[in-house]
């Protein structure tokens, strides 16, 4: 339950604290006063999203703060799961900054809206003034026979199970257009893996060799000349560079024995004729292997052209890269294999999985119906109890395919004259019809839901008299279980509450301020008066003040 409200710097609110205790309150107060604003700093708790148009002072950040009593609701899980420090006395914080952002704390752990909603959804039910329509919407309606059938865990076991039903079918969807993509070019890519593979690719650096050879065969004439002179120059003829060292190690030699020098400069000829001998049998060599070879130098040519060609078709810069352009095309060409086994197994998971599913989604749906004629008549007699001794309240369900919320689509239909067929709710209700009609599915949602506070915003809109007052004695019984706050404008349900607080505005030449304030038993009398007659006091109207509070 809640135990405190307080609310700072927040639309025309400057400064509110409200304490609550268990039991029925109600709020009452002129309109356009600020009851409205109160939902509104409360559904910001709930997780509501805002902006700084709810800023009093402009300059100053807006903070809403309530303290919940959660002892009862076994919620340390969920705290946990959100990790959030669990209490029992637990304390939920809204700021709304100057510049715009909005921060939001539980027991002073700073939480996104997701987790506050997650977390809040568990210590309040509040009906805004707009709710009625929601009975228009099916998840609405499968709330309120989840909550009446107790299947409100099952439901939740359901949509985890579908999430991931849905999950397979998308993942499943995915692989079977990348099949189909891979399908419709693998041909492409096969034929581009064989293209290469038929270039029976080399060495990385093959196409540094092949260049080579080519510039050798291109210039082979003139390569053989210049190594068969220069063989010559070394060793033919009289004056050849052999001959000459020679000669010049044999004057050397001849007078090495009395000068000294010239042994060692004979020991460096004989090393350059060792050097230059070696040059001209590695000339020799090299002569034998280099030819003039007209087909041989076309075919390395055509080697060239051939990897210069699939390079530039494929865009790489060598050998290198076209090879790993061929594991990707081959890779492709067999990952369409391995995408038909994982599409085959994926298949078979989904099977089991939908079966799974449908399983849930049957029990689900059997529990739902059990439930619907215990409901019905709990609803019919609710609304006798609130003025409608003819009304019908039907639920109907047309069984579906596998959707988030299972098999069903259950619709209420209504009727609230007799010999009239039932029809849906949304079809022929009147607003103060749809008021007592949700006002008794909350009061089934109370006995079943593990909710410890509701908060009515003006849920008997469209009522007065008689039927107020039953509308107030059901609050009254519903908070015999739960926590009720009920913002009202009918005095009828006004004298209902065990507490009493009115909000009102005070206004000065700079301003103007909503407030709240607890009544004691005079101001509860002279509040109500005002409810039934209007600015003007009469003494009638106070006597039936007391009257409606039991003391006349």
């Amino acid at each position: 339950m809640i135990r405190n409200l307080s609310i700072r710097n927040y639309i025309i609110i400057e400064k509110l604290d409200i304490d609550f205790n268990s039991g029925f309150s109600v709020i009452t107060g002129e309109t356009g006063s600020g009851k409205s604003m109160i939902i509104g700093a409360i559904s910001l708790l709930l997780g509501k999203r805002a902006d700084t148009d709810v800023l009093f002072l402009k300059d100053k950040k807006c903070v809403i703060e309530a303290t919940f009593d959660i002892t009862k609701l076994g919620l340390k899980d969920l705290f946990a799961e959100n990790d959030v420090d669990y209490s029992d006395e637990t304390i939920v914080r809204r700021e709304i900054l100057p510049e715009g952002k909005s921060r939001a704390f539980v027991n002073d752990m700073p939480v996104t809206l997701t987790v506050l909603k997650t977390l809040t959804d568990n210590f309040l039910d509040l009906h805004s003034q707009h709710e009625n329509l929601s009975l228009t919407t099916l998840p609405y309606r499968l709330r309120i026979v989840d909550s009446a059938a107790s299947t409100l865990s099952l439901f939740d076991e359901y949509k985890q199970q579908y999430a991931e039903y849905q999950s397979l079918g998308n993942l499943m969807t995915k692989k079977k257009n990348e099949l189909a993509k891979a399908l419709r070019d693998i041909d492409y890519y096969r034929f581009q893996a064989q293209e290469i593979e038929n270039a029976k690719l080399g060495a990385d650096d093959e196409m540094e060799e092949l260049e080579a050879r080519a510039s050798m065969l291109e210039n082979a004439e003139e390569i053989k000349s210049a190594l068969y002179d220069t063989s010559n120059l070394f060793d033919a003829g009289e004056y050849s560079a052999n001959a000459l060292l020679k000669q010049m190690r044999g004057n050397l030699a001849k007078i090495a024995k009395n000068f000294k020098p010239a042994e060692e400069l004979e020991n460096r000829v004989g090393s350059a004729l060792i050097e230059l001998s070696d040059i001209n049998d590695t000339i020799g060599k090299l002569l034998s292997q280099v030819e003039v070879n007209p087909q041989q130098l076309q075919a390395t040519n055509d080697r060239i052209d051939l990897l210069m060609g699939l390079m530039t078709k494929h865009r790489v810069a060598n050998i290198a890269e076209l090879k790993q352009k061929y594991q990707e095309y081959k890779g492709f060409v067999d990952n369409s294999g391995n995408l038909e086994d994982e599409i085959a197994d994926l298949e078979k998971k989904f099977s089991d999985k939908e079966k799974e599913v449908r399983e849930v989604a049957k029990k689900l749906s059997a529990k739902r119906s059990v439930s619907f004629a215990k409901t019905q008549k709990y609803i019919k007699s609710m609304l006798i109890d609130l003025g409608m001794p003819h009304a019908e309240f039907e639920i109907a369900n047309e069984i579906t395919e596998l959707s988030p919320n299972g098999i069903d689509n259950i619709s209420f239909l209504f009727s609230a004259n007799k010999a009239v067929p039932v029809q849906p709710i949304e079809k022929v209700a009147s607003g103060g019809e749809l008021s007592r009609l949700m006002l008794a599915l909350k009061s089934l949602m109370a006995n079943s839901m593990n909710i410890p506070t509701i908060l009515f915003d003006e849920i008997d809109t469209g009522v007065s008299g008689e039927i107020a007052a039953k509308m107030g004695k059901i609050m009254q019984r519903i908070a015999q279980n739960v926590q009720v706050l009920a913002i009202t404008h009918l005095p009828q349900v006004a004298a209902m509450g065990d507490e009493h607080f009115k909000v009102y505005k005070q206004t000065d030449d700079k301003r103007t301020i909503s407030s709240i304030m607890k009544l004691n038993n005079e101001e509860r009398i002279t509040e109500i008066a005002s409810m039934m007659s209007g600015e003007k006091l009469t003494q009638e109207a106070l006597e039936n003040a007391k009257v409606l509070l039991g003391r006349d």
